[in-house]
């Protein structure tokens, strides 16, 4: 398995070169690839899901494609927290390049599992359950859609994860969490990039021993 700190120990100008050339070569393949149909993800009849589930999954966005490189140990690149919302289950979590109209700012966003997993986002995608007690499931999901309708927070643009006051897709998870449960679904695992110190990537959560594949999918 590669190791995730392969970007932690090199000079500071090697990383920002490295850095540089595989996000205009992410760019490149964005760019290049084909068309595909927009459908949205029809999750299979034995699916049991619950609120305070992790969502994630694998796009073809060009930040996906950043993010699988800079996080090589990981198969997926983006996650989200389920919760349900009155009619269906929904996935709250925080993308940067998603917006409904080019003036809006990059926000956490709520939207339907079945959108979260559409053919244009998502070339693979899986929910897991980390173990949580009926009571901290229905405080994830109180939490989270209060986080959501009262404080809409924008996406961290700065990826601080000290700054609970906006938030990138691993951050806002292990917010919840650590605010609901205590445990921190990190680890305490970190990445440490030019200007981006102690980044919470992907791999960092799904490597917690405790999560468990509730359901898993490839296109």
């Amino acid at each position: 398995m590669p190791n995730r700190h392969l970007f932690a120990n090199k000079g500071g100008g090697s990383l920002r070169v490295v850095s540089a050339f595989f996000f205009c070569l992410s760019l490149m393949f964005a760019a290049c690839r084909r068309d595909v149909p927009v459908e949205d993800y029809v999750l299979p009849d034995t699916v049991r899901l619950q609120s305070g589930d992790l969502a994630f999954r694998t796009g073809i966005s060009k930040e996906s494609r950043t993010v699988s490189t800079l996080d090589r140990s990981s198969l997926y690149t983006h996650v989200g927290m389920v919760v349900w919302n009155g009619d269906g289950w929904y996935v709250l979590h925080a993308v940067p390049n998603e917006r409904a109209a080019k003036q809006e700012e990059d926000s956490v966003k709520l939207e339907p599992i079945g959108t979260f997993f559409r053919s244009d986002r998502a070339v693979n995608g899986g929910v897991y359950r980390y173990p949580v007690s009926p009571t901290d499931t229905l405080s994830l999901r109180h939490r989270g859609l209060a986080l959501y309708h009262e404080r809409h927070p924008l996406f961290d643009n700065l990826f601080d994860a000290d700054d609970s006051t906006a938030f990138y897709c691993t951050e806002l998870v292990c917010f919840l969490y650590q605010q609901v449960t205590g445990n921190d679904l990190s680890e305490g695992r970190r990445h440490n990039l030019p200007l981006y110190p102690n980044l919470i990537f992907c791999s960092d959560v799904f490597q917690n021993s405790r999560l468990e594949e509730v359901f898993a999918f490839e296109r």
